[in-house]
C-alpha cells in the first residue's frame, strides 16, 4: 500500500513515500536554520531507506550531507554528481565559459561587465554556502539563507530504474542530471522542478564536461523532450518540489508544453519577419526592458528557445546571428 506525506520546508516541499517494504524521501530538503530539526520531527517514526535528490540545486540537495551523516544514502542523477560534490562557479573554466557565452550573445560591453560582476557575487555566495558554519541572513523564500555543504552521492543514477514499483526516471533539462519519480499505476508524478503549479522554470546556461572540455547543455530542448515523454504516461496527480500536490497533472503538462511552444513561436516569428539577430538583439526586439535590466534571465530564456528551434531544425546560428532554416 502506498502512503505519501508531503513536508513543507520554507519554499520547498519534500515527499516521504512508503510503498511495500521501501521508504523513500524525495529531495533532501534545503539547509536553512531549523530545517533539519523540523524534518527529523516529521520522519522520526520511520527513517527513509534512502533519499533521492531530483536534481543538484541547493534547495533540493542542500541537506544531502546531513542525511549521509546519520547513515541514510543519497542518490543523485549522474550528470548532477559534480553539482553536489563541489560548490558551483569555483572552476575558472566554468567562469570563462559563462563569460564567453555572454559575449557571444552580442550584448554591449556594459551589459557583459555587469554580468561578470554578478557572476563573481554568485561565485562568492556559492563558496560561503559550501564552507560557512553560519546561515546567511538574507532568507527570502526560506526563514534564513541556505547553506550547501558538498557531498559525494552514494549512488549516481543513469537512465531509468525501479525500486518496489517506484520508478526513478531520467528527465534531463532543468539540470543535466534531473530526475522525476513516478508510480504510474496510481497516476502519481513526483516532479521536483520539472512540473510546478503555474510556473515554468527558467532555462539555465549550463555546461557539461566533455572530451574536448566544457560543452553548453541545451537546457530547454532537453526539458521539453522530458515533458513530452512524461505526457505519454497520463499522470493524474503531481507532487511538486514547490507548492502543494495538485490533480490534473496531465493537463498541467500539456499547458506547460503549450507555453513553451508559444514562446518559441514568438522567437521564430521575429526571425522570420525581421531577419537574423543575435541573442541580445532578439531580446531587445521582444523584451527590451527585461533584456537591459535582467539580462541573465532574459538572455538565457531566449537562448533556450533558440536551442529548441535548432533541435527542431527550424533555426540555425551563423557567426553569432540566428536565422530561420
Amino acid at each position: 500500500m502506498e502512503n505519501v506525506s508531503s513536508i513543507v520546508l520554507g519554499d520547498n516541499t519534500v515527499h516521504f513515500v512508503t510503498r511495500g517494504n521501501v521508504c523513500i524521501l524525495i529531495d533532501t530538503g534545503p539547509d536553512f536554520a531549523g530545517a533539519w530539526e523540523l524534518l527529523q520531527e516529521k520522519v522520526e517514526e520511520q527513517r527513509p531507506d534512502f533519499v533521492v535528490a531530483t536534481h543538484g540545486h541547493h534547495d533540493h540537495a542542500g541537506l544531502g550531507k546531513k542525511w549521509q551523516s546519520i547513515g541514510v544514502p543519497v542518490w543523485v542523477g549522474r550528470n548532477d554528481g559534480p553539482m553536489t560534490a563541489a560548490p558551483q562557479l569555483q572552476s575558472p573554466d566554468e567562469m570563462e565559459a559563462l563569460l564567453a557565452w555572454a559575449e557571444d550573445t552580442g550584448a554591449p560591453i556594459e551589459i557583459t561587465a555587469h554580468f561578470q560582476d554578478r557572476l563573481e557575487r554568485r561565485r562568492e555566495t556559492a563558496l560561503r554556502a559550501a564552507t560557512s558554519k553560519d546561515y546567511p541572513k538574507d532568507g527570502i523564500r526560506w526563514p534564513t539563507g541556505l547553506r550547501y555543504p558538498p557531498f559525494e552521492a552514494d549512488s549516481l543514477i543513469e537512465g531509468n530504474i525501479e525500486v518496489d514499483g517506484i520508478q526513478i526516471l531520467s528527465a534531463p533539462g532543468h539540470t543535466p542530471g534531473n530526475m522525476v519519480l513516478a508510480i504510474p499505476e496510481e497516476g502519481w508524478l513526483f516532479s521536483g522542478d520539472q512540473l510546478l503549479p503555474n510556473v515554468d522554470p527558467l532555462p539555465a546556461i549550463q555546461f557539461l564536461e566533455k572530451d574536448k572540455g566544457l560543452q553548453r547543455f541545451p537546457s530547454l530542448a532537453y526539458f521539453t523532450s522530458s515533458l513530452e515523454r512524461l505526457a505519454e504516461i497520463g499522470f493524474t496527480r503531481c507532487f511538486p518540489g514547490h507548492g502543494k500536490p495538485f490533480d490534473q497533472a496531465a493537463e498541467a503538462i500539456t499547458e506547460a508544453l503549450g507555453r513553451i511552444e508559444r514562446r518559441c513561436t514568438r522567437v521564430h516569428d521575429s526571425l522570420r519577419k525581421e531577419g537574423p539577430a543575435s541573442v541580445y538583439e532578439l531580446g531587445i526586439r521582444l523584451y527590451p526592458r527585461g533584456t537591459k535590466h535582467r539580462f541573465w534571465q532574459t538572455a538565457s530564456s531566449i537562448q533556450g528557445q533558440l536551442d529548441l528551434l535548432e533541435a527542431r531544425e527550424e533555426a540555425q546560428e551563423v557567426d553569432g546571428q540566428w536565422m530561420v532554416r
